[in-house]
């Protein structure tokens, strides 16, 4: 029977002229790639592309190639890592098509009196300012090369420009030019509509209801179901009352800043990014996490202190500062022992089985979202993804390699305390080998390894020394299917305590 048939079998016949082996292959995955397509089309996308014809047309390129000897069935005979890739890259061209003639609509925010960021900084900057030089800032440095980087930073500290052109061992008519590329590069930002969308930037907003969302790999959307469902708490700072200081933490969303109150008090400011200040559902989305931290004390979880709003409309929200650094760095410092590893599982363990006994699941648990304390605790932050029990609302954000399945496709089932039990095993992952779950180069390699059937490579193929026991939990942590995994964080902290001894 060829519904029996391997994938490499059903290849093989359609090659030989049956057209019946390729309709068995094609229902065999049709109905996940079309809710992984569906998930990944925008809600304006969605009015004008078809979910079905994308993928569809992912098909007639697989034949294509197919009957062009250009694939192979993978010995391991999974073809769903190439199909996905396939799919998401057609719907990456779709959306490119779509907004050539028309970009999406952000409106950047107009501060003051229209000021630029070149005079901004010949003053003391508004806390709105600030965060609007960061983002301009960094923005333009990144386009330029490292030789052009170096003389801008320079010129803009103040170096005269024949000390810049002796320090970069170059003529002062070469630091002009530089100093040009750098202007006409800043000039042609300020006419460019943001909001493009590129292959790495697909985003959810209509896979059911059209007010849920997700957010993939720094494109950044917010449900206004999250809005409806959790009352949002009166504003408590004014812009006045914050000084901020150093840019001390970013992600797709926003950017956390070390900061002073009027008091003197050292807090931490999150603002969100600048092209989302005049974003209504954005600026809900940021104020509903600190509603949502408003009824969380523990100390593995970082505190809200409340939220304002600046001058020019942008939301920011007031933490506890933190005295240490988040996992990634933490780790980049050298190999993290055993006992280190298990105890900070076991830390979040707890303060997550807190956020689930509040109805809330946080749901996007990586390195970047975990601080370790100057003395050695752990602290969970960054809850502006979190799900609250009963919401019609389903997020998936951060760093792909640490995603669970469910966040990127529903014929996984949808977001629960599961999924933050595989936060966990993606975290203790991450302190024993150095690396992610998910390895893979690109947003769609990583998003179709992560639904493939193939398992992730065990700790012990990585890390030899690491208990068998660990090893075997954190293997069920990471089950594809949530309901192989642990039943609860509970679970997860009795057995990571029993390893421990």
């Amino acid at each position: 029977m060829l519904e029996d048939a391997s994938n490499s079998e059903l290849l093989a016949a359609w090659q030989t002229g049956d057209e019946r082996a390729a309709q068995v292959l094609v229902r065999r995955y049709m109905s996940r790639l079309t809710a992984l397509a569906r998930a990944r089309l925008s809600r304006k996308l969605a009015r004008r592309l078809d979910s079905e014809d994308i993928v569809m047309s992912a098909w007639r390129s697989f034949f294509a190639a197919a009957g062009r000897d250009q694939i192979a069935v993978p010995d391991d005979d999974n073809l769903w890592p190439l199909l996905v890739t396939m799919t998401l890259r057609k719907l990456a061209r779709q959306a490119d098509r779509q907004n050539a003639a028309k970009r999406s609509i952000q409106t950047e925010v107009a501060f003051g009196d229209g000021e630029s960021w070149p005079k901004v900084v010949s003053r003391d900057p508004s806390p709105e300012e600030a965060a609007m030089v960061t983002d301009e800032i960094e923005s333009l440095m990144a386009a330029l090369s490292a030789s052009d980087r170096d003389i801008l930073t320079r010129r803009l500290q103040g170096e005269e420009l024949t000390a810049i052109a002796a320090a970069a061992g170059c003529s002062e008519r070469t630091v002009r030019r530089a100093l040009q590329r750098a202007r006409d590069e800043y000039l042609s930002r300020q006419h460019t509509e943001p909001g493009t969308i590129r292959e790495s930037e697909i985003t959810q907003t209509d896979a059911a209801p059209p007010d849920q969302t997700t957010t993939i790999a720094g494109h950044t959307q917010v449900s206004a179901a999250s809005q409806r469902s959790l009352p949002l708490p009166d504003a408590s700072f004014d812009y006045s009352d914050v000084v901020l200081e150093q840019l001390i933490g970013q992600g797709a969303f926003g950017r956390v800043y070390r900061s002073r109150l009027a008091d003197g008090q050292a807090v931490a400011v999150k603002f969100l990014r600048r092209n989302l200040w005049k974003n209504p559902l954005a600026a809900g989305q940021l104020i509903r996490e600190a509603a949502v931290l408003a009824g969380l004390t523990h100390p593995g979880i970082v505190r809200h202190l409340g939220w304002g709003r600046t001058r020019a409309g942008a939301v920011f929200t007031v933490m506890e500062l933190v005295d240490g650094q988040n996992l990634a760095s933490w780790r980049q410092l050298g190999e993290v022992s055993l006992q280190d590893a298990i105890r900070c599982g076991i830390e979040l363990g707890e303060a997550l089985a807190a956020a689930h006994r509040a109805g809330v699941i946080h749901a996007d648990l990586t390195p970047a979202n975990v601080l370790r304390t100057s003395d050695g605790r752990f602290a969970l932050t960054d809850f502006g993804f979190s799900q609250v029990a009963g919401e019609p609302l389903r997020m998936a954000a951060g760093t792909p390699g640490f995603l669970a399945p469910e966040q990127l496709c529903d014929a996984f089932g949808s977001v629960s305390d599961r999924t933050d039990v595989y936060g966990i095993g993606g975290i203790v992952y991450f302190l024993l080998t150095g690396r992610p779950p998910v390895t893979s180069e690109t947003v769609p390699d990583a998003i179709a390894e992560t639904l493939s059937s193939r398992p992730f490579q065990s700790v012990r193929e990585i890390v030899e020394d690491v208990p068998a026991r660990l090893d075997e939990l954190i293997r069920r942590c990471l089950s594809k299917e949530p309901r192989h995994r642990p039943e609860s964080v509970e679970s997860v902290v009795r057995e990571l305590a029993a390893i421990a001894g």
